[in-house]
């Protein structure tokens, strides 16, 4: 039987790609098996969801639900039943942006997010949605600021890889502003899923670029003045992706059957490991065992040398 292909795709995502981020392919193998493959153009985790229908001469599943996180791979391989003859079937996908559902290291040591020895002051925030939209509350809500008189360099709090920039927005110095709603912001995913947003970078100095994989203490970028007055702000939040309760993976439709958690960070302070309280100054503090604790050996020489570390 010859093959029908019915291709759809749809876009589940937080940006405007003027491409599909991912495409599957398939390929039809000499034991009449078919073997679906993907590729992937941007960085991050995605979810992808495969549909199957009117399936012949197989007894695989109606779908096929996977995260994928490396640039190319495969996703599945049908086996016909009847090994003389060729498989039927049309197929559709879906995507969406995250690591679902995946296994948080709520306890991991991060690094507060500027330079050694340097003083900050995290606040805790309330929603903004919520102060300035009357909004209910996300779930877990946990973000924090940190205020500076002069420019500051903003450091990565964890290794991770930058799974999104945003970098064209220039702040109103002429005026004193309560809050913007948009920011130049820089995204890094972690490995167990997990996504620190920092905002509030000035857009001629960032230093990383899209894909590039960034460790605990790398330069990210420097602050914008925020306004009329001499401050500096980042906004910092940790959150991750999972279903809501009651809807597995395989029934993901759409943006109402999964949700953005926040996760409340804890920081190496004075050889341990806490949460932060509001209003509280600490000094930016790590060990080697924090600092390395994702690296390999060959990352903590290259970092060593670029950072100008002992």
């Amino acid at each position: 039987m010859k093959n029908r292909l019915f291709l759809s795709v749809l876009l589940v995502a937080f940006v405007a790609f003027g491409q599909n981020p991912i495409e599957i392919n398939y390929v039809k193998n000499q034991d009449n098996s078919v073997s679906f493959y993907y590729k992937k153009i941007v960085p991050g985790s995605y979810l992808v969801q495969v549909y199957f229908e009117e399936l012949t001469n197989t007894r695989a599943a109606n779908s096929e639900t996977k995260v994928i996180r490396n640039s190319s791979g495969q996703l599945l391989t049908l086996k016909p039943e009847r090994a003389e003859n060729q498989i039927g079937f049309r197929f559709s996908y879906r995507y969406f942006k995250g690591d679902f559902n995946s296994k948080v290291r709520s306890s991991f040591p991060y690094i507060l997010p500027f330079k050694k020895g340097k003083t900050v002051t995290p606040k805790e925030l309330y929603s903004i949605e919520n102060i300035h939209f009357n909004s209910e509350l996300p779930k877990n809500w946990k973000a924090y600021s940190f205020d500076f008189t002069k420019e500051q360099m903003v450091k990565a709090i964890r290794k991770g890889v930058v799974v999104e920039i945003v970098n064209h927005y220039t702040a109103d110095t002429l005026r004193k502003i309560d809050y913007y709603s948009k920011n130049n912001s820089i995204t890094i995913e972690h490995k167990d899923g997990t996504v620190a947003s920092y905002q509030g970078f000035d857009k001629n100095k960032i230093k990383v670029k899209l894909g590039e994989i960034v460790y605990p203490q790398s330069e990210l970028g420097g602050l914008a003045k925020y306004d009329s007055r001499s401050l500096y702000r980042l906004y910092l939040t940790v959150f991750y992706y999972e279903t809501v309760q009651g809807k597995s993976l395989q029934k993901i439709k759409s943006k109402d059957d999964y949700q953005v958690s926040y996760l409340t960070p804890n920081f190496f302070q004075n050889d341990d490991i806490i949460q932060v309280d509001s209003g509280v100054e600490y000094i930016v503090q790590y060990d080697k065992k924090t600092l390395f604790k994702e690296m390999k050996r060959r990352d903590i020489k290259k970092f060593k040398a670029s950072q100008q570390l002992d």
